[in-house]
C-alpha cells in the first residue's frame, strides 16, 4: 500500500510541475504601445494599463517612443511585443500602416484595441476622445475668454496625426463661428524643443494676438515656454490640451488661461480590460467615448477636477 501511495504521490508531483510548466499557468501578456513617451498623458495611458494589469493578474508592457511621429521606432515596439509572446495589444497607432500590422496581428490570434485614435482597420474597438467636440470646447471658452472677438493663433502640431487635426479643426469652427478671427494657422512640431523654438518665433513676428490654441501636451508645454520669454505673456489668453505637472503649475500661476482635459488613465485601463475580455472570447462595444472636461484656475479645487489631474 505504501509502494502505491508513494507512486500516487509521484504522480501527482509530476503534473504539479507540468502545471507549473505549462504556458497556460503563466500570466498572459498584453502589451500597451502608446503614441509618445515621456510624462503626462501617455504616462497616465500607462498607469491605467498597469492598474488593469494588476486586478486582472496579467503581465502588461508599456512602450511608446519619444517621438510621435516616429513610424519605424512604433513597428519595432510591436515586434517587442510579439517576442514576448504577449497575447492581446492596445495600441495608439501613429500611421496608417499600423492596419496592415493589425491584419497580421489578427492572423496570429492577437486582438488589437486601439485607444486615443482610429484608423480603421481589424481592430476589435476604439477607445478614445471625440476629439472634433473636444476642440469645439476649447474655442467655446475662448469666445467666452475674449467675449467673442479677438485675434488668434492655432499653433498645430503635425499634419499626419489625426487626433490633433480633429481638435485643431474643432476650436477653428468654434471660434470662427463665435466671432473671433484666425490669423495665425502654423505647425510646432511633435519635439517640444523644436516646437518651443517654432513658437517663439511666432510670437516674435506677431503684430496683434489675443489668444492662442494648442492641440496636446508638447504644443502646450512649448507655447507656455515660448511666453515665458515674450512681453505678451500676460496679454494673451492661451487655452492648451492634455495636462502635466509642468502644465498644472503653469495653470497655479496664471501662466495659462486653461486646458482641455482627456482620460489617459481610463484609456489605458479600458484598453486592457476590453483586450481581455475578447481574449476570452467575450463580445466588446466597438467604440467606447472618454469624455473630456475643462480646466482653468477656478477649477482646481474640484473634486472631479482633482480626480482627473491626478491631484487626490
Amino acid at each position: 500500500m505504501n509502494t502505491i501511495k508513494y507512486s500516487l504521490f509521484k504522480l501527482f508531483l509530476l503534473a504539479s510541475l507540468l502545471i507549473i510548466a505549462s504556458p497556460f499557468a503563466v500570466a498572459q501578456c498584453i502589451g500597451v504601445i502608446t503614441a509618445g513617451g515621456g510624462q503626462g498623458f501617455w504616462a497616465d495611458v500607462g498607469k491605467g494599463a498597469r492598474q488593469a494589469g494588476q486586478e486582472l493578474g496579467l503581465a502588461v508592457y508599456v512602450r511608446g517612443a519619444v517621438d510621435e511621429s516616429n513610424i519605424e521606432a512604433q513597428r519595432s515596439l510591436i515586434n517587442f511585443m510579439i517576442d514576448k509572446e504577449c497575447t492581446g495589444l492596445v495600441l495608439a497607432p501613429n500611421t496608417k500602416e499600423r492596419k496592415n500590422d493589425v491584419e497580421i496581428l489578427k492572423a496570429q490570434g492577437i486582438p488589437t484595441v486601439f485607444i486615443d485614435r482610429d484608423i480603421g482597420g481589424d481592430r476589435v474597438s476604439v477607445i478614445k476622445t471625440n476629439n472634433f467636440r473636444a476642440g469645439q470646447l476649447a474655442g467655446k471658452e475662448m469666445v467666452k475668454a475674449l467675449n467673442g472677438q479677438g485675434q488668434v493663433a492655432v499653433l498645430r502640431s503635425n499634419k499626419n496625426i489625426p487626433t490633433t487635426t480633429s481638435r485643431e479643426r474643432g476650436f477653428i469652427s468654434e471660434a470662427v463661428k463665435g466671432g473671433l478671427e484666425i490669423t495665425i494657422d502654423d505647425y510646432l512640431g511633435t519635439m517640444i524643443g523644436d516646437a518651443r523654438t517654432r513658437a517663439f518665433e511666432i510670437f516674435a513676428s506677431a503684430d496683434q494676438l489675443d489668444g492662442v490654441f494648442t492641440p496636446n501636451e508638447v504644443t502646450t508645454m512649448a507655447t507656455i515656454a515660448a511666453l515665458g520669454t515674450t512681453n505678451e505673456r500676460n496679454s494673451i489668453t492661451h487655452i492648451g490640451f492634455d495636462s502635466s505637472d509642468y502644465m498644472i503649475e503653469a495653470l497655479q500661476t496664471e501662466q495659462i488661461f486653461g486646458f482641455v482635459v482627456q482620460r489617459p488613465f481610463d484609456m489605458g485601463y479600458q484598453g486592457v480590460y476590453t483586450v481581455h475580455q475578447v481574449m476570452q472570447g467575450k463580445n466588446v462595444d466597438n467604440n467606447i467615448d472618454t469624455n473630456v472636461v475643462f480646466v482653468n484656475k477656478d477649477k482646481l479645487e474640484q473634486e472631479e477636477i482633482k480626480q482627473v489631474l491626478g491631484l487626490k
